[in-house]
């Protein structure tokens, strides 16, 4: 077999380094700290499998709503609230499969601080697949151990990505019983090459090592938390890296400087959904439901995810929601983001550069993008203007 994708395809899900039955495919990081489907000849027998099992060359048919349900929420357990990414709903989800002898399978930090899929089995580990990771995690063999569990009549939920969850299902063939999926709105994987040089640079500064990275710290609320990250080190101090001073979050969250390229294109964030059940954050919410301590959206796409939603109704606060509030507080739910035009040269030259430096340095906008970015702007606001007075 010869690499059937195109790099700019390729979500790096890992599906074929699974599915392989010699394992002859290997996921390499290339230059930008991506990982991608390099296979060994010697081993590969040409059973095409990895390209069969691909969910870009073709995905898997999901029994799933046209237009999903959709509801904002937040659990009622005040300290899960808190330490979650938005209201805390994934968690309240997950606790049921660990209360019925089930697993739960998510992104958690490693010793290294980097992300990996794992499974876990009681609630005190579940605490590590909470929270926003914003770099791409590694799912080695989880496709694989989630079969076999299930197989054995294990209730899992598996919490990852659209394209994750999308590989999930190519790798299993079928849909399960015992099978709840979970995915999130992604705005997009980033590099581990990048969030490794950051990481590196504080602890340098610091001389200090990393314990714990908390992306989205509530301290100063929930709709100030994209910007805000609290840094956790060996030593039992932190830091509360925030706004500008959060260079990582500032480097993604505008420039977009270290996005993988196939979220420039991707073939996941349209309806019907690929998981059971969709969370984000729901921006944009009204006053009501936005107390700034954090409301989740939550979309429920299958008659499954709406059995295993009802099921957490009493610990939860929540809402049913018009479909058409979702687009504006979360574009990148049918829609990709844009790839910074130098997002590769900036991950290159990281090689021989510090990271500050480097995302001040490729985060300068053109006088002619502020210009048009501020005429964007007067337009809107005086479209708005318009439309209240009719």
């Amino acid at each position: 077999m010869e690499i059937w994708l195109e790099k700019k395809d390729c979500t790096g899900c890992g599906v074929c380094m699974n599915i392989c039955p010699k394992n002859a495919i290997e996921m390499i990081e290339d230059d930008c700290g991506f990982k991608y489907p390099h296979i060994n000849k010697e081993k590969c027998i040409n059973c095409g499998l990895c390209k069969k099992t691909c969910p870009i060359v073709e995905k898997a048919i999901n029994e799933r709503f046209n237009e999903p349900k959709v509801f904002a929420g937040w659990s009622k357990n005040k300290e899960t609230r808190y330490t979650s990414t938005s209201g805390g709903i994934f968690t309240e989800l997950a606790k049921q499969f660990i209360e019925k002898d089930g697993f739960v399978v998510g992104a958690s930090y490693n010793k290294e601080n980097l992300v990996e899929h794992k499974i876990v089995t009681n609630l005190e580990d579940l605490n590590d697949l909470k929270q926003s990771k914003y770099l791409q995690s590694d799912t080695k063999f989880v496709y694989k151990e989630t079969k076999e569990y299930l197989n054995l009549g294990k209730p899992i939920a598996f919490c990852g990505s659209p394209c994750q969850i999308a590989g999930l299902y190519k790798y299993l063939k079928k849909d399960y019983d015992n099978l709840l999926t979970i995915e999130f709105i992604c705005r997009g994987m980033n590099s581990p090459k990048a969030y490794k040089a950051w990481i590196s640079e504080i602890e340098k500064k610091e001389n200090k090592k990393i314990k714990k990275v908390w992306f989205k710290y509530k301290t100063n609320g929930w709709k100030a938390s994209p910007k805000c990250t609290r840094i956790d080190f060996e030593d039992s101090s932190f830091k509360v890296y925030n706004g500008k001073d959060n260079l990582y979050m500032s480097g993604y969250l505008g420039p977009n400087l270290y996005i993988r390229r196939s979220c420039g294109d991707c073939h996941f964030n349209s309806l019907p959904r690929q998981a059971d059940i969709t969370l984000a954050d729901f921006w944009g919410i009204n006053k009501d439901l936005d107390d700034d301590k954090g409301t989740s959206l939550i979309l429920i796409n299958s008659k499954k995810g709406m059995d295993y939603f009802n099921n957490i109704k009493d610990n939860i606060t929540c809402e049913e929601r018009d479909i058409n509030e979702i687009y504006k507080g979360n574009v990148c739910f049918n829609k990709s983001v844009k790839i910074n035009k130098k997002s590769e040269e900036f991950l290159i030259n990281l090689n021989d550069n510090n990271f500050s430096t480097m995302v001040v340095k490729y985060s300068k906008v053109p006088f002619k993008d502020k210009v048009y970015n501020t005429l964007r702007k007067v337009k809107n606001k005086c479209v708005r203007i318009y439309e209240k007075k009719k």
